[in-house]
């Protein structure tokens, strides 16, 4: 048995660089960039938006101080001033809290073609809304109660007062309603 000599060239001839890896090397080296760069804009955005919802967070723990909590330095008790000052913050908070949409597009819900209105004055405390305004007619005004009684959050509306305006060519009904306002929190 001979065994056959294995010829094993270190050196080598180098072979030809080819055109389609070179291009494929490239096009990955791109893709690899892009990526990079996608990820690092990915990141700053999502940094940015965290930071939103942590100012966010901030914003809404931070709370009105009560009475109880506000105190002068030194002193039992806040003085009057301050106290007056964070109830009326608490109030305007109360008011703004309160579902205003809702009671306005009921009211415009039953509002008609015949009908107009000059005020709305809500009382978020009495839970109860005032509405003045003027109808063409007598039927046109039944109708806007009828609506108003039907809204959800509206309830037991009557007519206040009303008066023909004999003075205007037109000879408008103006009107005063009072309805119970049921806020749903």
């Amino acid at each position: 048995m001979s065994v056959r000599a294995v010829g094993i060239d270190f050196a080598g001839t180098p072979r030809p660089v080819r055109l389609v890896g070179t291009v494929l090397a490239a096009v990955g080296f791109a893709a690899a960039i892009w990526a990079w760069d996608a990820m690092t804009e990915a990141q700053d955005e999502r940094d940015r938006q965290t930071e939103r919802l942590d100012d966010t967070r901030r914003l809404a723990r931070r709370a009105m101080p009560s009475i109880e909590r506000v105190k002068a330095p030194g002193r039992e008790a806040p003085d009057r001033e301050m106290a007056a000052e964070v109830r009326a913050a608490n109030e305007v908070l109360d008011r703004l809290a309160l579902p205003w949409d809702a009671l306005f597009a009921d009211v415009e819900r039953a509002l008609g073609p015949d009908v107009a209105l000059t005020l709305v004055q809500p009382d978020p405390k009495g839970r109860i809304v005032v509405i003045d305004g003027e109808a063409r007619h007598l039927n046109a005004l039944l109708t806007f109660l009828a609506r108003l009684d039907a809204a959800p959050t509206l309830a037991e509306a009557h007519l206040r007062q009303h008066e023909w305006r004999v003075t205007d060519p037109h000879r408008p009904l103006a009107f005063s309603v009072e309805a119970r306002w049921t806020p749903a929190r």
